[in-house]
């Protein structure tokens, strides 16, 4: 893929969440075996092998609490150069190289902060810059389906208008436009 490529996969940050919730229940069924041990009861034969899911519990939450941070740090960083930089003109790399972030992982933190009101940006269309202080009304093309994870975006065919095949956002007409304003996606 070209190096203006930008397409980023949505996620919610399910991995800390999935991980700690599956560490919760290897916890608990963990001293479920325990509590099943001690009153002699032998259920599902828990009493012989459900302490050892104590050991992955184990570090199935300490990586989901350090993802967590990892996380919250990330965002920090990312907020801390946008606001200080305030407005005007960036490439995404500046951007990055500042904030100490992947390129990659700047995208999603980038979304998630404006999703939650503490930035604002658009994407120049020509050039894919990002333009810091201005906003894109988020205007969902009538019709879109998201990508299913693992297959790629298909455009609509017979479209009177343009949109993005990543996120939804309707577009100009003009030929011109290489790059969402919204998710910054290079267009097809």
């Amino acid at each position: 893929m070209s190096g203006t490529w930008r397409h980023y996969e949505k996620r919610d940050y399910e991995g800390t969440n999935s991980s700690l919730g599956c560490g919760l229940a290897f916890l608990g069924v963990g001293i479920l075996s325990l509590v099943l041990s001690s009153l002699s009861i032998d259920f599902l034969s828990l009493n012989t092998w459900g302490h050892w899911l104590l050991v992955p519990a184990f570090f199935m939450i300490i990586g989901a609490i350090n993802n967590k941070s990892t996380d919250k740090r990330v965002r920090r960083d990312v907020l801390a150069v946008v606001q200080a930089r305030k407005a005007g003109r960036f490439l995404l790399d500046e951007i990055a190289a500042d904030a100490g972030v992947k390129r990659s992982h700047l995208l999603r933190v980038l979304m998630d902060l404006r999703g939650e009101g503490l930035v604002s940006y658009k994407y120049d269309s020509q050039t894919g810059e990002i333009i810091l202080g201005e906003e894109v009304q988020y205007q969902q093309a009538p019709g879109f389906e998201p990508a299913r994870k693992g297959e790629a975006p298909v455009p609509q065919a017979g479209s009177e208008r343009k949109y993005c095949i990543f996120c939804g956002q309707m577009l100009d007409a003009n030929p011109q436009v290489k790059f969402c304003p919204n998710c910054g996606s290079q267009l097809p």
